[in-house]
């Protein structure tokens, strides 16, 4: 299976970019019926013209030239545009200008084509998620002189469209099929709006509290190369008069920019996430490795926990077989309850992962916490921590940061992370005490300072507990 770090390299080594805009070029000379057999028509004549000499990653470079070489060289006197047909007839281009459009009308048309080959040049540069949606939103209000424009994100666990308004702020999320966004991400339609107060589809809800008006509204489906459809990109207020047909072509052509623009940009930052996870577990891995008591780990351990899987915070709950009992530390208090009770318990009696997405949607989970405390509880992931074939504890994450649920990267990377700390738990003192191989708890000396509250009849133990400072976790 491909990596996201070898398709970014591969995409990189066979110069795509250049490619794509090559074709894209490509199809806005020559404006073909069907554009896809057009560019397939055209991706074979080049493969035929090497004969069989292998593919050079310079060759889409010299393709792109060779495009606008022939734009420039096959306009009249008066400016207009001809391209080459099928059957190698030389006709006038349907996007072509006649005599009597004028000089002013052919010079815009070649204004925007530039803008349009351009706008996709700028769009494909950019592999950061983040800027690569700005890029995208910028682009689009200059090629089409609009006011405004908004990418919506599917979410597909969620089946969901995703506005991020700002990096780092909560994103608003729209279902699919409702409104004008969700109904293209649902359709894969374009929707052209001459008065968006005259469609049903339309929210004013924002214009109402912002003061903003909007008039109108081309929103068209963003999709991957394969077809499938990821986004929306919605353009709003046409500078003068409303977006017409040819405006829909254009959106046609960015969004299918934009598409490829928002995969790559998802691959690298995909790639450079985890490395930044590798990176993350190294130093943990170091920092167990240290000669540290029980409660000293367990410490670092709900420190370091949330770090591997972008979490809020994380608990970790130890197995005490001799009382079959899940026993967890939170300040100076050490916590016990029946094992098999609440989520935590179920991972500990099945050794299975227990991943929710909404925490008051499962009826295991406590919400009593949540109410004395205030804190809210949304995804939960929890999973077994092994040492020689035994489940000697639990590990506990809340709250996947930025939205969305925990994913199966984190639950790989949480794994990996606690196939290394189940060894380290199961060879320190106070737990092999906790097995019997201590006669008393006082035994284990001043490695454990907590105070046993005895078995806490919780009737859903899997809910969030208050941070730790340092100093209440070490006693």
């Amino acid at each position: 299976m491909t990596t996201p770090e070898e398709a970014a390299n591969y995409l990189r080594r066979t110069n795509f970019k250049a490619l794509i805009e090559w074709l894209t070029a490509e199809c806005i000379l020559h404006r073909p019926e069907d554009p896809l057999s057009f560019c397939k028509a055209a991706i074979e004549g080049k493969v035929a013209g090497r004969g069989g000499t292998g593919y050079s990653s310079e060759a889409p470079m010299e393709f792109l030239k060779a495009t606008y070489a022939k734009a420039s060289n096959s306009a009249d006197e008066h400016g207009r545009i001809y391209g080459n047909v099928e059957g190698g007839d030389i006709a006038e281009s349907s996007s072509v200008a006649t005599p009597s459009d004028g000089d002013g009308a052919v010079r815009e048309r070649l204004e925007t084509l530039e803008m349009i080959i351009e706008s996709c040049r700028e769009i494909a540069m950019e592999l950061d998620p983040v800027e690569a949606q700005k890029k995208i939103i910028g682009q689009t209000c200059r090629t089409l002189k609009a006011d405004r424009a908004t990418i919506f994100r599917v979410d597909e666990v969620t089946n969901e469209l995703l506005l991020q308004v700002a990096e780092g702020a909560k994103n608003i999320r729209l279902p699919l099929g409702r409104g004008i966004a969700g109904t293209v991400a649902q359709t894969g339609e374009t929707i052209n709006i001459a008065d968006a107060y005259e469609d049903a589809r339309f929210d004013q809800t924002h214009d109402q509290k912002s003061g903003y008006r909007t008039h109108s509204i081309l929103c068209g489906p963003v999709k991957k190369p394969s077809g499938e459809i990821i986004g929306v990109l919605q353009v709003i207020n046409k500078a003068e008069g409303t977006f017409t047909e040819t405006d829909e072509g254009i959106l046609e052509i960015l969004c299918s920019q934009a598409g490829i623009c928002l995969q790559n940009a998802d691959l690298f930052s995909q790639t450079e996430r985890s490395r930044s996870r590798f990176r993350s577990l190294l130093d943990i891995i170091n920092a167990l490795q240290g000669d540290m008591g029980l409660s000293s780990l367990l410490f670092t351990m709900t420190r370091e926990a949330p770090r591997v899987v972008d979490a809020d915070r994380a608990t970790i709950f130890l197995v005490d077989e001799r009382d079959d009992e899940l026993w967890s530390m939170q300040g100076d208090v050490n916590m016990r309850f029946p094992r098999g009770q609440g989520i935590a318990g179920s991972v500990a009696t099945t050794g299975s992962t227990i991943n929710i997405p909404e925490a008051y949607e499962d009826d295991r989970f406590n919400q009593g916490v949540d109410k004395s405390t205030g804190y809210r509880t949304r995804t939960i992931l929890c999973m077994p921590i092994r040492a020689a074939g035994k489940i000697v504890g639990v590990c506990q994450a809340i709250n996947k940061k930025h939205d969305g649920p925990f994913n199966d990267e984190d639950e790989e990377v949480m794994g990996a992370f606690l196939s290394i700390a189940g060894p380290i738990i199961q060879s320190s003192q106070l737990f092999q005490h906790m097995h019997g191989e201590r006669e008393s708890e006082e035994a284990a000396g001043n490695e454990f300072s907590g105070k046993h509250v005895g078995k806490m009849q919780l009737k859903h133990a899997g809910s969030s507990l208050p941070d730790l400072s340092e100093e209440e976790a070490e006693g």
